[in-house]
């Protein structure tokens, strides 16, 4: 059943404010064009943008041939997805629907792209929910210098103060392509850093990890962080779905909860990852990292961690000596 429960606080964000437009008289013409209509959002031909946004129970004028079609429920799901993508996504609406649904058409008409400026618009929870239904972003990403194929050419890679690195060998993920508030990065399968005593038709598990951390790292720095700043890792979790092919393209999706300017305080950076290969996800993650926005604030978090490390280390000892002194007493 179609859910008609409308948030209007969120859907208030993506409302356009009605002006009316002034009165312009033309000269006497014997032949113009009259202008074509502007629909915004709303579409009368579904495959103008990457994807298209379809109620769950309306069905598509046509047999949806190269169209990505990502079913919605509600005009809140609708409004997230505007906040998540952009202007690459569109939404379809049929007649016989918009007839059935008079409430939902008119809260639909009032909707606008939104600014894709400023701090992300939701938790990444919310995010990983959304970009679980999304497919590859095929009609952007033909368009990029990202390689989908094995006959095509790898990207540059991602610029090493990006990922924290020394050695550009070390590297393990390319130059970034966004769309909407969606980083994408192709995944490298070789590093200096990490080897393994026997050859495997997948990639393996700590390479790709690795390579999760540095996507993690370089959307933060995208979305604001100082390269005087720093990271410290609070949580990371990942699942795991399909083996990685080796030697196929690898691409990395990202979506950062965090922004930040010159002005911002130290905080939390959490950030959702998805793994995909031939347009399947693979593997998801979840990183959250602290964010200390100079070098002068991680360094004295450091100094702090050390000493409770060590008064840790001391507690320790002193546990373990107690018990070798009772043992060698008995």
């Amino acid at each position: 059943m179609f859910k008609q429960s409308v948030n209007i606080s969120l859907v208030h964000k993506l409302r356009t404010t009605a002006y009316p437009s002034p009165i312009v008289r033309l000269p006497i013409q014997r032949n113009f064009r009259r202008p074509r209509k502007d629909h915004g959002v709303l579409t009368l031909n579904p495959g103008r943008k990457p994807y298209t946004l379809l109620f769950d129970g309306d069905k598509l004028p046509f047999q949806a041939g190269a169209l990505q079609v990502v079913n919605v429920e509600s005009v809140d799901e609708v409004s997230l997805f505007l906040m998540l993508l952009g202007e690459a996504c569109e939404i379809f609406i049929s007649p016989d629907f918009r007839i059935a649904n008079p409430g939902v058409y008119a809260l639909l008409k009032s909707l606008s792209y939104p600014s894709l400026k400023g701090t992300p618009p939701f938790d990444i929870e919310t995010a990983a929910k959304l970009m679980k239904k999304l497919p590859l972003d095929l009609k952007s990403l033909v368009r990029s210098p990202l390689a989908l194929t094995m006959e095509d050419s790898l990207p540059g890679l991602m610029d090493k103060k990006y990922v924290h690195k020394k050695n550009d060998a070390n590297v393990l993920i390319s130059e970034v392509f966004t769309s909407g508030r969606l980083h994408h990065f192709n995944m490298l399968e070789e590093t200096e850093e990490l080897s393994f005593d026997h050859v495997s038709d997948h990639v393996q598990g700590m390479l790709m990890l690795e390579a999760l951390r540095q996507a993690a790292i370089t959307t933060a720095h995208l979305q604001g962080l100082s390269f005087d700043g720093g990271l410290g890792l609070l949580k990371y979790n990942t699942n795991f779905f399909h083996y990685l092919e080796s030697g196929a393209p690898i691409i990395l999706r990202a979506y950062c909860g965090f922004s930040a300017d010159e002005t911002s305080e130290d905080k939390e950076a959490p950030v959702y990852i998805q793994v995909m290969q031939w347009g399947k996800v693979c593997a998801e993650a979840t990183l959250n990292a602290f964010a200390y926005m100079s070098s002068k604030r991680y360094q004295q978090q450091r100094e702090r961690i050390e000493k409770i490390s060590s008064r840790s280390q001391m507690q320790f000892k002193a546990k373990v000596s107690k018990f070798v002194e009772e043992d060698a007493t008995r």
